[in-house]
């Protein structure tokens, strides 16, 4: 009984710890890259800047992925932690005295993306050692952290900062952030001390990426939530490419809708994080992201063309109700409405049933490099659907764009139920107790 009186308070002490830094983190990178952001845009040659960025940030995440989750298994989780919280503080304190107007700000975007291939798999990695079989409530804290760190960073500090310093205010600001980061995650290192998360590997087992890859290829659930993770990332930045678009010419509006179609989206987002976090377990992530990929791809379509059917009930049925309904409101908008709440809740949905199912099937020792990987091989997957969205919308419109990406993330779906047929394993992998006293593990349990 003491043992366990003892254990939760330290466990909740570890908890406070990862997730201050997770916020902290959040909110002084998004101060980071808006920063590179304005540095960028501000330059003589801002479109080819703005461009170089993004394109900086994404090759580091492909090339480098698998060797830094690879790192951070040979030297454990939190080591790797203060390791790449450390890497990061020193390239945002480096833009604080070397980057300006004359520096290329895609330079330091590469750098800072390279070494969080060292932070990030350490991060979700340390999930396992500190909430143990109850993932889901956990992804779940993040994932509202994470977006409440980035409206912080990037809506309110960053504005706020520009207005009184500039660049350089902001860049004084997010290296104040990441000094913070870098001792949270010194104190939890020291309290992990004498769990799996500390423990580290020989290389030639941590550097068996081999292993990792058939992994994927045997567990059906992780490889489920490669595909889950990468239509996800297909379909948010498809509507974020298609939107303006779409609210300007098929619904006639301003920019200022944008914020009407925001509000339910949020709403979604909400009540995914609510219901995910206590109802997602190993054994609903499959049936969870397969329900998840089911309402993008509804929701794609009603973008595309539901308020078509709309209209044509209004004209066809002749129902005085529905007729003066119709003809009073933006069809459009009335369908995008609740599309929009339906599209936030499977964004969210599917997020956590995916990282709830890689972090209870990843082997011990491996936890790094199976989201690390899982990472590559989604960046890897949208590369090309996102270049053709963001043609397909510039030339043939919103709605073309919408109906193939429909299209394309269905195929998808149909090929990955017709090729998981294999029966999903029905016992559940041990899960060590991560330094939580035995006596607690039994009243868990």
């Amino acid at each position: 009984m003491v043992a366990v009186q003892a254990g939760r308070p330290e466990r909740r002490d570890r908890l406070a710890f990862y997730y201050g830094a997770k916020f902290l983190g959040q909110t002084a990178q998004n101060l980071f890259l808006a920063t590179l952001f304005i540095v960028a845009g501000t330059s003589s040659s801002a479109a080819i800047d703005l461009s170089s960025l993004f394109v900086a940030v994404l090759i580091p995440a492909v090339a480098f992925g698998p060797i830094g989750g690879a790192i951070v298994d040979k030297v454990g989780p939190a080591r790797g932690y203060v390791i790449g919280a450390s890497l990061r503080l020193a390239v945002v304190g480096s833009g604080l005295l070397l980057l300006d107007s004359s520096q290329p700000a895609w330079v330091f975007a590469f750098a800072y993306s390279a070494v969080s291939q060292v932070y990030s798999p350490s991060e979700v990695a340390l999930i396992r050692t500190l909430q143990g079989q109850r993932s889901g409530i956990a992804h779940s804290l993040t994932v509202a952290i994470q977006y409440g760190g980035q409206g912080l960073g990037m809506l309110v500090l960053a504005p706020a900062a520009y207005f009184f310093g500039g660049a350089q205010a902001m860049l004084a600001l997010a290296t104040i952030g990441f000094v913070g980061v870098t001792a949270l995650a010194l104190v939890l290192g020291r309290r992990l001390e004498g769990t799996s998360a500390a423990q580290a590997q020989p290389a030639r087992e941590a550097f068996a990426l081999a292993s990792t890859c058939r992994f994927f290829l045997q567990e059906r659930r992780a490889g489920y939530a490669v595909v889950v993770l990468a239509t996800k990332t297909i379909v948010s930045r498809a509507i974020v490419i298609a939107l303006p678009f779409y609210i300007e010419r098929d619904m006639g509006l301003g920019s200022e809708a944008v914020a009407f179609l925001l509000v339910p989206g949020v709403i979604g987002v909400g009540a995914g994080l609510l219901w995910a976090g206590r109802a997602v377990t190993l054994d609903r992530a499959h049936g969870t992201m397969r329900l998840s990929m089911l309402m993008m791809i509804a929701s794609v379509f009603a973008f595309a063309v539901l308020d078509f059917g709309v209209t044509a009930v209004a004209h066809y049925s002749q129902v005085p109700p529905i007729v003066y309904l119709e003809a009073s409101i933006n069809t459009t908008f009335a369908v995008a409405i609740p599309v929009a709440f339906v599209l936030g809740l499977a964004l969210t949905t599917s997020l956590i049933a995916a990282r709830v199912a890689l972090t209870e099937t990843a082997p011990d020792g491996q936890q790094a490099r199976v989201f690390a990987v899982e990472e590559t091989l989604s960046e890897a997957m949208v590369v090309a659907p996102l270049l053709l969205a963001g043609i397909g919308t510039q030339f043939a419109g919103a709605r073309p764009t919408l109906l193939v990406v429909g299209a394309v993330i269905t195929a998808v779906f149909v090929v990955t139920e017709l090729a998981g047929r294999a029966r999903i394993p029905a016992t559940r992998p041990a899960i060590p107790g991560e330094g939580v006293p035995a006596a607690e593990q039994r009243v868990q349990l």
